[in-house]
């Protein structure tokens, strides 16, 4: 997790130019997407949230959208602040409130969203700590570093529907849901898919987990990853954009331009680092923990 922090928050440019053509797998109507900024189907998204960056880039705007970063000290995303105090929820709030107001409340799964998670996985480390130590550092230090880089997480967390009547591991194909299929002297495999998706084909990277309960014999499937969304063996699948039958912005104001879009996301063999687990998550009572990971982005941000 080596990549250079800016003093500033991205704009919606460098943000655009992060996305464009970075090697993620988007396919659409059977055809590889080479760039997602661009897409007729994709672009009026794309714009719509470089605009919040922009709003959080503006330096008028600091001391509504930004908190100073405790390692660099430069302004970073509010969305990121572990909050100690009403106030510190307020301020969360309001800024939540000015990125809502940009789209007119129909994007629900902006940056700040899963920045959210990742700040309340930090706000108590001691739970994951409870596996090991190493896991609560592991969490910390993810969180610090989409918080200093202003990265842009989506989540998949939803099975897909398949048979709902049997657990993971009964499926007729185990790998229908996403687990670990291989172990390697340095991390772990992963392969299966997820859903729902919602703003994957977007983001710089996406939080991948299952919310469902898991039963005994489900152990390969309690894990959670943060992973770069254009992850070697990481595909994404996208349902038919609202913007793909719009004739016009004037004619379709809405659907043009804040469509989220979810997507199930596919996992070819990603590998995992063993260096980058976050916590771990206990299974059948007595079980071995198992590991949940993160994974660095690969590409620094620019």
């Amino acid at each position: 997790m080596n990549a250079p922090q800016t003093l500033r928050p991205r704009t919606g440019a460098q943000y655009l130019d992060a996305i464009a053509k970075d090697g993620r797998r988007v396919y659409y109507d059977g055809e590889l997407v080479e760039d997602v900024t661009t897409h007729p189907a994709f672009r009026g998204g794309a714009k719509s949230l470089a605009r919040l960056f922009d709003v959080a880039a503006d330096p008028a705007n600091d001391a509504l959208m930004n908190f100073a970063s405790p390692a660099t000290g430069g302004p970073v995303w509010r969305c990121y602040h572990i909050p100690k105090t009403p106030a510190d929820l307020a301020s969360r709030r309001a800024m939540s409130t000015r990125w809502a107001e940009e789209t007119f409340g129909l994007m629900g799964r902006t940056p700040d969203h899963v920045g959210g998670f990742l700040a309340g996985y930090a706000a108590k480390p001691g739970v994951f700590a409870e596996a090991g130590k190493r896991y609560a550092e592991n969490i910390q230090r993810y969180h610090a570093y989409a918080r200093d880089n202003h990265l842009y997480l989506s989540y998949a967390i939803v099975p897909p529907q398949i048979d709902r009547s049997k657990p993971a591991h009964k499926q007729s194909d185990p790998t229908l849901h996403a687990g670990v299929v291989a172990e390697r002297d340095g991390g772990i495999v992963l392969k299966g898919a997820q859903q729902l998706g919602t703003g994957a084909v977007f983001s710089d990277a996406i939080y991948i987990s299952c919310i469902h309960p898991l039963v005994p014999g489900d152990e390969a499937y309690a894990f959670a990853a943060a992973i770069p969304a254009n992850a070697p063996g990481l595909k994404i699948y996208p349902r038919r954009p609202y913007a793909a039958g719009a004739t016009s912005r004037f004619d379709y104001p809405l659907s043009s331009r804040f469509d989220e879009i979810d997507s199930l996301i596919v996992l070819d063999d990603v590998f995992v680092p063993w260096e980058d687990f976050s916590s771990a998550a206990i299974n059948g009572g007595a079980r071995r923990p198992i590991p949940m990971a993160t994974i660095r982005r690969k590409r620094a941000t620019r």
